[in-house]
């Protein structure tokens, strides 16, 4: 199925039906219209914004919270309520909550969640809308610097202060064999560029020898590299995007499209992507479809390099965080201390524990299949799962047939506190924060003048300076 690079962005129906009309969850999850509480009117209510609806745990911990009677009761305020989120519902949604929040004091709770794009977020945290929750640690016996990651509080720190914090984090970064790359972590682009030029014929970057393709997976997913909306700055301008944009040129275009039928498995590849959720990724599983096989290798044993996103510092590697949160600056005293009763919930030791792993396997539990929100923030609860890990709680059941036939393991998927190190080391040494997301229309701006560079209607200066410039006139007008 072909699918341009812009359309990958948004879908084109467009769906009518969401605004900003106001919509609350009672106790069972059902939602009302109005925001009027059956509780008495001593109860603090606080309202949580929703682009659309929470997801089941959130709605879970909010009916749980105030079925607690503990005198704050959490309202949540939808703005649509479509299953689809095409980009004019999107930008209709973030104009709605983006006016509520500056012009209305409605809404007490705020996060990623709350905007059809999360960047719209970080805007906000850049203009101080949000209060330090450093200051309902300090007598908090639970939910402390403490108890919670070091790592990962210094690097959602600004200027000193925590206005927010994920409840889980992963990291994102590429994998290569070491007999294709060599061990050394972290490439800058020229390393990987001589990489590929050494490569077998036949070979492929992430499954594709497409430029289209190679962009996607590789600068595409660098982008938050080059955007800061500490400083609403765009460096699309940096050497860096403009050398691994030329490499991507390099390759063979599709007319500026990404077509999913092009990838070729099989072959040598240089690099592929890897989303590190959990301490399960320290062993990596190799599948031979040809002798019917799967191979279990160590990350440890260096068989593997993890290399990130080339760039010239090296720091290409990056964590991400989920269901960020955060308090409304402008609102009072108790109604703050209140939403700190709510907001420190997802970040106790049971609560994260609990969360951390779903079973997606089938309904008579048969087969068992994990899949894994990340890791989490709360120290004691990340030492009980990389307990786990070890003990194979975390090991899920699949078949072991493939067309007929045993499949044939090579190794065993054991794991030992090695491996539980090798991963927490590596994610300590990354000391860059992608931001929640990259803006939507952002994407679709650097999109539009990427396709015209890869299918030769225009060169790759011309592309860089008009990215650059668009790009900084879209982040002036966000800021």
């Amino acid at each position: 199925m072909k699918r341009s690079l812009a359309a990958l962005l948004a879908a084109t129906t467009i769906l009518t039906g969401c605004g900003t009309k106001s919509v609350s969850q009672n106790e069972s999850g059902v939602s009302s219209g109005g925001t009027v509480s059956d509780k008495p009117a001593e109860d603090i209510v606080l309202t949580i914004a929703y682009s659309t609806k929470p997801n089941e745990a959130m709605q879970e911990l909010i009916d749980r919270f105030n079925a607690e009677d503990n005198g704050v009761r959490v309202e949540v305020k939808s703005y649509c309520n479509e299953q689809a989120f095409t980009s004019d519902i999107q930008q209709q949604v973030d104009f709605d909550v983006t006016q509520e929040l500056i012009n209305k004091d409605t809404i007490d709770l705020v996060g990623t969640f709350s905007f059809g794009n999360a960047a719209k977020f970080e805007i906000f945290k850049r203009k101080g809308g949000f209060v330090d929750l450093y200051k309902f640690m300090e007598d908090d016996p639970e939910v402390n610097r403490d108890t919670l990651n070091s790592h990962i509080l210094g690097l959602c720190e600004r200027d000193g202060k925590l206005y927010s914090i994920p409840t889980y984090y992963c990291a994102k970064t590429m994998i290569s064999k070491s007999e294709y790359g060599g061990t050394t972590p972290n490439w800058t682009i020229d390393e990987f560029i001589e990489h590929w030029d050494n490569m077998p014929e036949g070979s492929t970057v992430n499954w594709s020898t497409v430029s289209e393709g190679i962009y996607y997976d590789v600068l595409r997913a660098n982008t938050p590299y080059f955007v800061d909306y500490k400083k609403c700055e765009v460096h699309f301008d940096d050497p860096d995007f403009r050398k691994m944009l030329e490499f991507c040129g390099t390759f063979e275009s599709n007319m500026g499209e990404k077509r999913d039928d092009q990838t070729v498995h099989g072959n040598p590849q240089l690099v592929k992507q890897f989303l590190l959720t959990d301490y399960g990724k320290a062993i990596v599983e190799e599948h031979d479809s040809a002798l019917n096989a799967v191979a279990f290798t160590h990350l440890n044993d260096g068989s593997y390099t993890l290399v990130g996103y080339p760039t010239s510092g090296r720091d290409g590697a990056f964590l991400c965080g989920m269901e960020e949160c955060a308090i409304r600056a402008n609102i009072s005293e108790e109604k703050q201390q209140a939403a700190w009763k709510f907001l420190r919930e997802f970040y106790r030791e049971d609560y994260q524990f609990e969360h951390y792993a779903r079973n997606n396997g089938s309904p008579d539990g048969n087969i068992v299949q994990f899949e894994f929100k990340g890791f989490p923030i709360n120290n004691a609860a990340r030492k009980r799962i990389a307990e786990g890990t070890i003990n194979g709680d975390y090991l899920s059941t699949e078949s072991q047939t493939a067309n007929g036939r045993e499949i044939t393991l090579i190794g065993k998927r054991e794991y030992d506190q090695a491996d539980i190190d090798f991963i927490d080391e590596y994610m300590d040494s990354i000391d860059r924060w992608e931001c929640s997301a990259i803006d939507s229309e952002l994407f679709k701006i650097i999109e539009e003048e990427v396709g015209a560079y890869l299918h030769g209607e225009q060169d790759v200066d011309t592309a860089v300076d008009h990215i650059q410039s668009r790009g900084s006139i879209w982040i002036s007008e966000q800021a």
